[in-house]
């Protein structure tokens, strides 16, 4: 039997990197996908995925033998979020699993950061998250059941200049993880947050653009004080889905309100 055999996983920022990979090793270990994304462009921001990726991920779910949907919705707007959790529990009954992926970073220098800026990246990345789990809580509780995981970033542990809206929102990720592991420990819900280093996603791409860089040497930049470089110098999105998929297993029950960074021993360094 697969470790999520009868499970259903609820994946914002679900139409590609991250999200997308994490929909598809859930789906492996049998589990059903409730894959969320914007699916539109955000204005003076970088691409977010398409509604074809969003599909792309919902048929690649498919094609691995478990069944999925796919729901355009924006994590900003409660009302949108509760929405996408209804029609998941429509169509599969339940909610076992929630992975609040949904980000977005942009670079600025505190006197120059624009209101629109600073509401998009708070409102993503810090209120999306508190979105979706006030969404869920109630499901999760009567059926005494849950499990909740959070992104972070590398960036909220350890804070780096020009992107302090990010940094700032992510260490609320941090902290709200162990109130909410606390809150909801009663019911049987546990809550964890992953603390990603550099990956070269969409996310990473568009950062290097907007600071006139090349994705590629960025991304070598960025992870140049990492400890671990291991045989290929790079932490993959692969290695952030595995985990991912041992939180949501048995195996990891006992683990609760904890940030584990994947970072290569960056913010070690």
């Amino acid at each position: 039997m697969k470790q999520l055999e009868n499970k259903v996983a609820l994946i914002t920022g679900a139409g590609r990197g991250q999200g997308a990979s994490h929909a598809k090793y859930l789906a492996d270990e049998g589990a059903k996908i409730i894959a969320i994304d914007i699916a539109e462009s955000i204005p003076d921001f970088y691409a977010t995925a398409t509604k074809k990726e969003l599909d792309d991920t919902v048929a690649a779910v498919k094609g691995a033998g478990s069944e999925a949907i796919g729901i355009i919705a924006d994590v900003r707007d409660y009302k949108q979020v509760e929405s996408a959790v209804q029609q998941g529990l429509e169509a599969f009954g339940q909610i076992d699993i929630v992975c609040n992926n949904a980000g977005m970073i942009k670079v600025d220098a505190i006197d120059e950061m624009t209101d629109h800026a600073l509401d998009v990246v708070i409102d993503i990345c810090l209120k999306g998250v508190f979105n979706v789990v006030r969404a869920v809580a109630a499901h999760m509780k009567e059926r005494r059941s849950g499990c909740i995981i959070n992104t972070s970033s590398a960036g909220g542990i350890k804070a780096l200049p020009y992107v302090s809206h990010y940094a700032a929102a992510k260490a609320g990720v941090v902290t709200a993880t162990k109130s909410w592991a606390n809150e909801l420990a009663e019911w049987n819900i546990n809550v964890n947050a992953i603390a990603p280093g550099t990956i070269l996603t969409g996310m990473i791409e568009g950062l290097a653009q907007q600071a006139g860089e090349d994705p590629a040497e960025a991304f070598e930049s960025y992870n140049e004080n990492a400890l671990f470089k291991g045989p290929d110098g790079r932490i993959e999105v692969d290695d952030i889905s595995k985990l991912v998929v041992y939180l949501a297993s048995d195996a990891g029950r006992r683990i609760t309100g904890q940030t584990i960074a994947v970072d290569a021993g960056w913010t070690a360094s």
